[in-house]
Order: C-alpha cells, then sequence, then structure tokens
C-alpha cells in the first residue's frame, strides 16, 4: 500500500503562542494542536482528559473481540 505524505500548513502564529501560553506547553506542541483544530483550553483539555462519553466504543476496532476472548482465556488459564 502506498502512502502519499501531506504537510500540514503552518498555523497562525498568534494561536500557537496563545495556546502555548494557555496551556504553559511548548511551542512545538501547541502547534500539534492547532494544527489538529484545538485551539482552547476546553477543547486541549477534551483532547488530553476525555471523558468516558467522549470516547469511541473499542469494539468497533477489527478482531477487538477476539482479542479480548484471548485475554480473558489467558487470565482464566493463568
Amino acid at each position: 500500500m502506498n502512502y502519499i505524505w501531506k504537510e500540514k500548513t503552518q498555523p497562525d502564529k498568534r494561536k500557537i503562542e496563545h495556546l502555548s501560553n494557555l496551556l504553559n506547553i511548548p511551542t512545538i506542541v501547541a502547534t500539534l494542536l492547532v494544527q489538529r483544530g484545538i485551539e482552547t483550553y476546553d477543547q486541549a483539555e477534551a483532547f488530553f482528559v476525555p471523558k468516558l462519553s467522549q470516547l469511541h466504543d473499542p469494539f468497533l476496532m477489527k478482531d477487538m473481540k477476539v482479542a479480548v476472548d484471548r485475554i480473558e482465556s489467558a487470565l482464566n488459564n493463568d
């Protein structure tokens, strides 16, 4: 499978500085967050400390049931 890498454009420096100062994080981390659309404290909090209701159902992942069954089997059989 061939992948095409797409470089993200540099976001607005004011947004980066604002988020960096707001969260007391390095500008490189703030840049990555802003590139992903995270620009406020609330958005950052939801990203770093999501509520259970915000998480995806792990069973949507391929073969998750198989993996869970295997782990349960290993635990039950020591």
